[in-house]
């Protein structure tokens, strides 16, 4: 009943989509947290319900063009390396797609799956400069997300301390549990379908909450600093490091950036170190004995005496094992993408190459296994243009405008979650949608500066 309940809202949402893409926007976000209970309580438990969201960001992206490809020509026109970045993107997923053509029997369904997970976060970029065309919306964007998933982290609480609340916890005969020295760390997932999930949105609230508390109004800004630490204390209860360093490196990201910058308003800069020491100060009240285990602040203590090595042993030792494995060409796209054996596991080719080879954990290897040496020299050089283009749109913003502090915060959503993506690619090559979130943010920082076409659209009559 309620997985035909969801379907049906989805359905709607889909058709509202058409009519007023903005508004569904929200309703993306909404299903996207949605989804999980949903499967939690559907008897099959279908994978089916976690990637329909994707066909609502679909019929998004495809009535934003339609209505609005004028705008985004003219934006690739005015931010011409951003445009180059695309290509090489595309130009990188040539020889994966070859590969897993010619070494599956079903080789097209890795194609599509690959392909997806590669360009449709794309579309975020498209949206999110689309969305920004009226800077107030990027406010309400970063405040809807923090509501919704600001709630649905209640039932990461409701876990730990065993409420018996349907939809809580695992999907059925998953346990999720980590051992560090002789304690053993029960890792926690609330509403969502598992800890990795939920520490990812914990982890978004708190730098979408510390950016709000910089952007947005000041009588808010206490409310959205307490959201953080509430955000915060789920991290530590997801018991993933990769997700409890996000907020440390969207910090240090853009303290680094305001420096660079030469930011002028100082006292905007200053909040997030204020919002920090906030967040030092919340989580050591919250996480004694008498709230929170010994054992989660033990285990969150070795993202600095263990994080280093561990991500030297993730990053650097897979690229190598993979290219000794997989050789200068790879496997294919798709072939390391989570989820891969839903769709292709079982009517695999018994003479192609083994699917459940795909051990590769960090964003990294997994690119090499996919798409070889030859795919990433273009992801690298899709990179270098990203990071240009980006330069450019920031350098056109004065450094004495407010928007120049949004634009770094944004930046640096990014750069946090590019760390997280290099230690574990799975919720993103996954879930499309987490990474189109994070893309959308680069398409807020590309509306934010002061291009000829923008300032021309802010002059028409009637714009707001």
């Amino acid at each position: 009943m309620i997985t035909s309940a969801y379907f049906g809202v989805l359905a709607v949402a889909c058709l509202i989509a058409f009519i007023n893409w903005h508004q569904a926007v929200y309703w993306a976000i909404a299903l996207d947290f949605a989804r999980d209970p949903v499967r939690k309580l559907d008897p099959n438990e279908s994978v089916l319900i976690t990637i329909s969201v994707l066909i609502l960001w679909g019929c998004i992206s495809i009535a934003a063009w339609v209505e609005s490809r004028g705008w985004v020509k003219a934006t690739l026109r005015e931010h011409p390396m951003i445009h180059s970045a695309l290509r090489f993107m595309a130009i990188a997923l040539v020889p994966g797609c070859i590969m897993s053509l010619a070494l599956y029997a079903d080789g097209y369904k890795m194609v599509a799956l690959g392909v997806v997970s590669y360009l449709a976060p794309a579309a975020g970029i498209m949206l999110g400069y689309l969305i920004a065309l009226r800077p107030d919306r990027i406010r309400r964007f970063l405040q809807f997300y923090c509501v919704v998933n600001g709630v649905a982290l209640i039932g990461v609480l409701a876990e730990y301390s065993q409420a018996n609340w349907p939809a809580i916890g695992g999907l059925r005969g998953m346990n999720w549990i980590r051992y560090s020295g002789n304690e053993t760390v029960e890792l926690i997932g609330g509403f969502y379908r598992s800890p990795d999930i939920m520490g990812l949105h914990a982890a978004q609230v708190v730098m979408f909450a510390l950016t709000l508390a910089t952007y947005a109004r000041r009588r808010l800004t206490p409310l959205w600093l307490a959201l953080a630490v509430f955000g915060s204390l789920c991290l530590l209860l997801s018991g993933r490091r990769k997700m409890l360093g996000m907020p440390l490196v969207f910090l240090a990201s853009l303290a680094l950036l305001c420096h660079l910058r030469a930011i002028r308003r100082f006292r905007q800069a200053a909040i997030p170190v204020v919002a920090s020491a906030a967040l030092a100060a919340g989580i050591y009240l919250v996480s004694t004995e008498d709230y929170v285990s010994t054992e989660y602040m033990n285990y969150a203590s070795t993202l600095f005496t263990e994080g280093a090595e561990r991500y030297t042993e993730i990053v650097s030792g897979s690229i190598a094992s993979t290219i000794a494995q997989s050789g200068l060409v790879g496997e294919g796209i798709g072939s390391a993408t989570q989820g891969a054996y839903h769709f292709v596991g079982e009517h695999r080719d018994p003479f192609a190459r083994d699917l459940h080879r795909g051990w590769q954990e960090d964003g990294v290897s997994r690119v090499f296994r996919e798409l070889g040496v030859f795919g990433v020299a273009f992801v690298l050089l899709a990179g270098w243009a990203l990071t240009m283009g980006l330069r450019d749109a920031v350098t056109q913003t004065p450094a004495h405008w407010r928007d120049a502090v949004l634009q770094l915060c944004l930046i640096s959503i990014v750069v946090a979650n590019l760390a997280s993506f290099t230690v574990s690619h799975q919720q993103y090559s996954g879930d499309p949608p987490s990474a189109l979130l994070v893309l959308i943010m680069l398409g807020f920082v590309l509306a934010l500066s002061p291009t000829r076409s923008i300032r021309a659209l802010r002059r028409l009559p009637g714009f707001q």
